[in-house]
């Protein structure tokens, strides 16, 4: 973000609040014999605990993003991390578990307001080319930091204190973010003051994604032929049709169709709403695969996924560089085949297997390519974007890889073979095809990356950009948006 004095944003502030919210999307899911043995759960039930957060996620990223162009990205910023603080604190104290499912509901519905900010800030406040590479290089390595983390220390904090750890590590965290940003983000609100929000189409493509969201949600417990996923999918294809028409016939739409006439930020968000899927179904089914099969207490699989978000610390700085130095197309290829030979390793596994020789190192190719992704998918979804629409091509990245992860998690789930949620008795072959989709998946980024970005800017390698001195526009926009 450039605010009022044309500043840059503070990164590490920003990327402190993702970690934030990377960590405690996965952070829970050990976490969950906890909860059940506390609060009573049922089987069909606990499923909410993290169902219910990523339907509020997924279904509310779009309106967040484009509301931070409108009402201003540090006041989205801000309110949503004040929120997000004090639904962590009901949680930890929840005594029933509709209680709990309502704290992850609000938290998921105000990471849908910073999850976006954070990314358009950061994109708007350093130009295309080597600033926004590393920049986002250091965004999206603490986001893979915080998704692999995440299950480590869910293992570590159940074990050693208690479920409620897992929620109530957030509010020292929160309340210093809040007030530092509070103090340090510049104010951005005036420069969009003419801008209104869509409503029609805000309320059709929220109710879409959250239907989708539900859908998909329901379907690893009950099945896909269950009615309420037939019906919650149909209603979200229709609601999406609408939607694609209101935006045709808006003077402001919420999401200009011609948006995706960017062949980098479409084909990225393709890779996103692909990576996502590798990342959830390898995490869900390697956690299984060694609780069940293996025969690992929660915290001994906590530390089994150390190695891999050990990888993603070190790999950072490197997939920064190679980045930089062979561009967006060629990186993403890479990581692509990273991930793919993760899924094919680990598609090797039977009863005996090994954690040494085949679930670490199938790991370790992982957590490499999901660094890859988490870095530079984020580089091609915003390259080409003005300023004004960095929170709309932020919550559209956002919303890709959110929805990659409920429905390809999901098509795993029907992939191994379960029915109606019946994860305490999966196959080992199960684990296989589960994995085997996985590298399928990787194949499919490699293709985008091949195809999609071909003679694009982020094909090559990046380049600073001359850069003008802090102007405003006519709407007091930054200098280095009008520049783009």
């Amino acid at each position: 973000m450039a605010g009022t004095t044309g500043g840059r944003p503070p990164l590490l502030l920003l990327c402190a609040a993702q970690f934030m919210l990377a960590l405690d999307f996965a952070i829970v899911n050990v976490a969950l014999g906890g909860m059940q043995r506390d609060l009573g759960f049922t089987d069909s039930g606990l499923q909410w605990v993290v169902g219910a957060y990523a339907l509020f996620y997924g279904g509310f990223l779009l309106l967040g993003g484009r509301a931070g162009d409108v009402i201003g990205r540090k006041r989205l910023f801000v309110a949503g991390l004040t929120v997000f603080t004090l639904a962590s604190l009901v949680g930890g104290l929840a005594t029933a578990p509709f209680v709990l499912v309502a704290a992850r509901a609000l938290q998921g519905l105000a990471a849908a307001a910073v999850s976006p900010a954070v990314l358009a800030l950061i994109a708007a406040g350093f130009p295309e080319g080597k600033e926004r590479v590393k920049a986002m290089g250091v965004f999206g390595a603490v986001s893979s930091a915080g998704f692999s983390g995440g299950v480590a220390a869910g293992g570590l904090l159940t074990e050693y204190v208690s479920w409620r750890a897992v929620m109530l590590v957030n509010l020292p965290v929160g309340i210093v973010l809040v007030a530092l940003a509070a103090r340090k983000l510049a104010a951005d609100h005036h420069q969009t003051r003419a801008t209104r929000l869509d409503v029609p189409g805000a309320v059709l493509v929220t109710s879409a994604m959250c239907a989708f969201s539900y859908g998909l949600t329901v379907a690893s417990d009950k099945g896909w032929d269950a009615t309420p996923v037939i019906v919650s999918l149909s209603a979200g294809a229709v609601l999406l049709i609408a939607f694609l028409i209101v935006q045709t016939r808006v003077a402001a739409p919420l999401v200009p169709l011609s948006v995706f006439r960017n062949r980098s930020l479409s084909s990225g968000n393709i890779i996103a709403f692909l990576s996502g899927g590798v990342m959830s179904v390898s995490t869900f089914f390697i956690t299984l695969y060694l609780q069940q099969v293996l025969g690992y207490s929660s915290v001994k699989t906590g530390l089994a996924f150390f190695p891999q978000a050990f990888v993603v610390f070190l790999a950072s700085v490197p997939v920064i560089r190679l980045t930089e130095k062979l561009g967006a197309r060629h990186t993403l290829t890479i990581g692509g085949v990273l991930l793919a030979a993760g899924g094919a390793l680990l598609a090797q596994v039977t009863a005996d297997s090994s954690y040494l020789l085949v679930v670490l190192p199938g790991g370790v190719l992982l957590g490499l390519g999901v660094t890859v992704m988490m870095i530079t998918t984020a580089v091609a979804a915003t390259s080409g974007v003005s300023g004004p629409q960095m929170g709309l091509a932020s919550g559209l990245y956002n919303s890709g890889r959110q929805l990659g992860v409920g429905l390809c998690l999901a098509l795993g789930v029907a992939t191994a073979g379960l029915a109606h949620g019946a994860v305490r008795a999966i196959p080992v072959d199960g684990f296989r095809a589960a994995f085997w989709f996985t590298a399928a998946l990787s194949v499919g980024i490699v293709a985008v990356s091949v195809i999609g970005l071909r003679g694009t800017a982020v094909a090559t390698a990046a380049r600073p950009k001359t850069r003008p001195a802090p102007a405003p526009d006519a709407v007091g926009a930054p200098a280095e948006a009008a520049a783009q």
